[in-house]
C-alpha cells in the first residue's frame, strides 16, 4: 500500500465491487472507515455505483442521525463544510415533562458517544440466526453534560440509535478492512447480504465481548481496527475487530467476516 501526502492510506486497487463482485461500469473508491468519522483508509475501484448508493444511504443514517452532533462537536470531516451549522440543539426534558431546546455552538455541545456491549457473535456460541439484539447500550459523555442534568430528575436526550443500520456500518468497515489486508480472494464473504440490506440477522455474525473490559487506547487516533481468525464447527473464519472512538473506552465489535480459503 502507499501513503500519499494527505495522510490517507491507499491500498492496492481492487478492480471489482467488494460487495456484489461486479466488474462492469465505473467502480468508485471506498473509505474503509466512513470519511465522516475521520476515516482515511481507502480502497480504490472497490464499489459499483449500485452498491455504493446502498451503503452510502446506510452510513448517512449513522453519520447524521446517530453521530451528527458528536461529529460537529469534534469537528470531524464533512463533504459539505459550507453547510456546517453554527448552532446545535440539545433536547432537555424538565422534571415536569416539559421539553426545551438549548441552542449551543458546536464547541459548547457536550460530546455524547454511544454504542453497545454485545455477546459474542451467534455463530461462535452456537446460537441460531435471529433478528433480536441481546446487548446493553453504553453511553459516554463529557463533563459538560452534567450541568444540563440538574436539578434532580431532569433528563437530556442523548440521541437516536438505529441498531440495524449501526450493525450494517460495522459489517461494512470489517469487510472492507479484510479485503484491504488479505485480498478479495482470500476468504468467502459472509456479511455482504447484511451490508446490502438483504439480511436482518446481524447478531449471528457480529457481536462483542460483553463481559470483557477494554482499556482506553493511548494516542491520538479515533478508532482501532484489527484482523485475526477464529474456529467454530471445525471451520476457520476471518475475525475482524472494530472499535469506534477507542479513546473514550468504547467496546470492541467482533465481525465474523468470512470463511478462510
Amino acid at each position: 500500500m502507499k501513503q500519499p501526502s494527505n495522510n490517507s492510506t491507499v491500498y492496492a486497487t481492487v478492480g471489482q465491487c467488494i460487495y456484489c463482485g461486479s466488474t462492469n461500469g465505473k467502480l468508485s473508491k471506498e473509505h474503509i472507515l466512513p470519511f465522516g468519522l475521520g476515516g482515511n483508509l481507502i480502497l480504490p475501484q472497490a464499489s459499483c455505483l449500485q452498491c455504493a448508493k446502498i451503503t452510502s444511504q446506510s452510513e448517512l443514517v449513522c453519520l447524521r442521525i446517530m453521530f451528527g452532533s458528536l461529529r460537529q462537536s469534534m469537528d470531524l470531516p464533512t463533504r459539505h463544510p459550507k453547510k456546517k451549522p453554527n448552532k446545535l440543539h440539545l433536547e432537555i426534558i424538565r422534571p415536569n415533562g416539559i421539553v426545551e431546546w438549548k441552542g449551543l455552538s458546536p464547541k459548547e455541545m457536550p460530546k455524547i458517544i454511544y454504542g453497545w456491549h454485545l455477546p459474542l457473535p451467534g455463530i461462535l456460541r452456537n446460537a441460531l440466526p435471529s433478528e433480536n439484539v441481546d446487548g446493553d447500550m453504553i453511553v459516554r459523555y463529557s463533563n459538560e453534560l452534567s450541568k444540563y442534568m440538574q436539578p434532580e430528575g431532569q433528563r437530556v436526550k442523548v440521541g437516536t440509535f438505529n441498531i440495524l443500520e449501526f450493525y450494517r456500518m460495522i459489517a461494512k468497515i470489517a469487510h472492507a478492512y479484510t479485503v484491504a489486508q488479505i485480498g478479495i480472494n482470500a476468504f468467502k464473504p459472509l456479511v455482504t447480504d447484511l451490508i446490502l440490506g438483504k439480511s436482518k440477522t446481524p447478531s449471528f455474525w457480529i457481536g462483542g465481548d460483553r463481559d470483557g473490559t477494554q482499556p482506553a487506547t493511548a494516542g491520538k487516533h479515533l478508532h482501532d481496527l484489527q484482523l485475526g481468525s477464529c474456529v467454530a464447527n471445525n471451520t476457520e473464519y476471518v475475525l475482524a475487530s472494530v472499535r469506534l472512538f477507542s479513546f473514550a473506552n468504547m467496546p470492541n465489535y467482533y465481525v465474523v467476516v468470512g470463511e478462510k480459503l
